[in-house]
């Protein structure tokens, strides 16, 4: 696999500046909550129908003149909450009627099993055509297979690509210098926290928030009453606390450039001997129940309950609480003196239409409603973060649908992104082999962290030979 050399650290920040100034000032409550979604009007009557219509008119003659105008249907893949479901299905509804000729077949649901189901389907040849796809899985399907999916650039006559970073593109988005994929927006590693349930436990945070103070603080919530827990995490405990920890502590690549693990055993035992204790301390809600839950978190009842103070999550995620204004979005936590910050910034999801598509022009056009015109961005609002094109965000930000919360985690995140990652690193099968071990050791399966990072280490450098090997 041979990606263009991701992270131009010097774009990225330029990105950010432009993005943090035009989010900035955003204005209104910026709450999209998943019961409020249902009950919204229509994309044109939240943006007050403004305009004569000649975006949606010159819309329609460009899509007449690309689409075959033919009877075409296309499958639409993707995963999300409710808010993001409802978004999607207005976005879709009013394509449909822009569009008549184009049905969009809704294909969607949580995140747990959907990589699995994808990855079945793109090895019988049985994907949608349409794929909402995580940043992290492309490394892997384009080793795989690097036709699994149409070059984007070769449509720009039918899709607008101008208002997109071109930086965020390259270092994102473009495999074996094809444009294979593109941003739903940009995200960014967020701390979500209820502030109600913070008072209620007295806890108090300052303007920087170190790992110390983290356990310490989220402590005092299951000590106050013992039905409540500091933090609602599910098997995203490696990619939001133990990697982050990691890169905090050694400001280091978890995978070297020569496929060699990137920390010693004596580093992994630190970081894994933390989480540890934020579950054996009650910190965290117990991975027995959080797991019921597994990749929709969110759904726990007793997350809009005022029962869990915060998460550790995506920006792209800050949608997903009814709390109102004790919804805060705080700085994420760190190790004193640490030259990493391991703040994660990379686009929210990608869009990809599968090589397979048989009317791919159409598929275009749709990706071009969702990015580009008026109606579709307004129907999608933010329920895929921050928009990627500086058109979106505008737009949103005139109209008040920027998410408070999504929208200060991006800031926060820009003013001090981390070392961004090599591509291996953000593999499946690195993700995997964490997750398994972490679980094993907060199940007890391990006599102590140090075992279980002993364990890590050694799979870790079997699976990563392995890996060299398939790439040479």
């Amino acid at each position: 696999m041979a990606m263009r050399r991701m992270k131009k650290m010097a774009a990225l920040l330029a990105a950010a500046a432009m993005l943090t100034g035009m989010i900035g000032g955003c204005g209104g409550t910026g709450q999209e909550t998943e019961e409020s979604a249902a009950s919204q009007p229509s994309a044109a009557e939240e943006a007050g129908a403004e305009g004569d219509g000649a975006g949606t008119e010159q819309a329609k003659e460009e899509g007449q003149a690309a689409g075959s105008g033919e009877e075409v249907t296309l499958r639409f893949s993707w995963w999300g909450g409710d808010s993001r479901h409802e978004a999607t299905l207005a976005c879709i509804e009013a394509f449909e009627a822009l569009y008549p000729n184009i049905t969009i077949e809704a294909e969607y649901g949580g995140f747990d099993g959907y990589q699995d189901k994808l990855s079945a389907a793109l090895s019988g040849g049985t994907e949608a055509d349409i794929i909402q796809m995580d940043q992290p899985w492309m490394a892997t399907y384009m080793s795989q297979n690097p036709d699994f999916f149409l070059d984007i650039s070769q449509y720009e006559d039918i899709i607008d690509l101008s208002g997109f970073s071109q930086d965020f593109l390259d270092d994102f988005c473009v495999y074996n210098d094809k444009l294979v994929s593109l941003p739903t927006g940009n995200n960014a590693t967020n701390f979500l926290a209820n502030q109600a349930v913070l008072d209620e436990a007295g806890i108090e945070f300052g303007d920087t928030i170190t790992w110390d103070d983290f356990y310490e603080q989220g402590k005092k919530v299951n000590e106050a009453d013992p039905e409540k827990y500091f933090v609602n995490m599910d098997s995203g405990i490696f990619w939001f606390v133990t990697k982050i920890y990691l890169m905090q502590l050694t400001d280091r690549q978890l995978i070297n450039e020569d496929y060699t693990v990137g920390y010693t055993v004596d580093e992994m035992e630190e970081a894994f001997a933390y989480t540890k204790k934020l579950y054996d301390d009650k910190v965290i809600l117990p991975l027995e129940e959080s797991m019921i839950f597994s990749g929709a978190p969110q759904d726990n009842p007793g997350w809009n309950n005022d029962m869990y103070g915060s998460w550790l999550n995506w920006s792209s995620t800050a949608d997903q609480q009814q709390w109102g204004e004790n919804a805060v979005t705080l700085p994420y936590p760190g190790l004193e003196g640490a030259q990493n910050s391991g703040v994660i910034v990379r686009p929210a999801q990608l869009m990809v239409i599968s090589s397979n598509c048989s009317h791919p022009e159409e598929a275009m056009l749709f990706l071009d409603f969702m990015f580009n015109q008026d109606e579709g961005i307004l129907a999608l609002k933010d329920s895929r973060s921050i928009p990627p094109t500086e058109h979106g965000r505008a737009l949103l930000e005139e109209n008040g649908m920027i998410n408070a919360q999504a929208s200060q985690a991006v800031e926060l995140a820009m003013q001090n992104p981390g070392t961004p990652e090599l591509d291996v690193a953000n593999t499946t099968e690195v993700s995997n082999t964490f997750n398994s071990v972490l679980e094993k050791m907060i199940y007890g399966e391990f006599d102590s962290p140090r075992a279980a990072a002993e364990d890590a280490y050694n799979l870790m450098t079997s699976m990563l030979e392995t890996v060299k090997a398939d790439q040479q």
